[in-house]
């Protein structure tokens, strides 16, 4: 695991050279109260794929690795003592959207001492829905077995009208919902 101690300060580098949004499990681990991340740190930066020469710099002034997401977008590969720890970035591509509101909705979410904009737990679920990969699947109903025990709370008020956001795919999130068992 890797201590919100260390992402908090890696992620306030970053921040120094690109505005950004914390979209991924992230979210997730904050919503649970953990200390730390297992897994990567996404990120949704407007107009990244515009000018990717922030990020470049910032893997040569500290020494991190430059790498690619599966969708081609740069990926940041940052040793931390004995781990390493994955920052991606994401902008609307291909078949992977955020909508605006979804962004402006961000609040803020506490990494060590350091704070940064997260979307919402109930529009990470949104975003998981309308990717809904067979890992997507499975993760939500694990995340589920949490609000069913009342550790993460859903406002299914602002989900129901988030999933309009999501325009065309709307109804089959409704129904991806209505199959997991949320009724909203």
């Amino acid at each position: 695991m890797i201590k919100f101690d260390k992402v908090g300060d890696i992620l306030a580098k970053i921040g120094e050279r690109v505005e950004f949004v914390v979209i991924g499990d992230t979210v997730v681990d904050v919503a649970l109260g953990r200390k730390g991340t297992e897994s990567d740190v996404d990120l949704f930066v407007n107009g990244l794929l515009l000018d990717e020469g922030p990020i470049i710099v910032l893997s040569e002034e500290n020494g991190w690795e430059l790498g690619r997401t599966p969708i081609d977008t740069p990926r940041l590969i940052v040793d931390v003592e004995e781990q390493q720890l994955q920052v991606d970035f994401y902008d609307n591509l291909q078949d992977f959207f955020v909508p605006p509101k979804v962004l402006e909705s961000a609040e803020v979410v506490r990494l060590g001492k350091r704070e940064f904009k997260g979307v919402r737990i109930e529009d990470y679920f949104l975003l998981k829905l309308n990717a809904f990969r067979e890992e997507d699947e499975e993760e939500l109903k694990s995340l589920l077995i949490y609000v069913a025990d009342g550790k993460i709370k859903l406002d299914r008020g602002y989900l129901s009208s988030h999933v309009e956001l999501f325009e065309e795919n709307s109804k089959s999130i409704r129904e991806r919902l209505s199959g997991l068992g949320l009724r909203v």
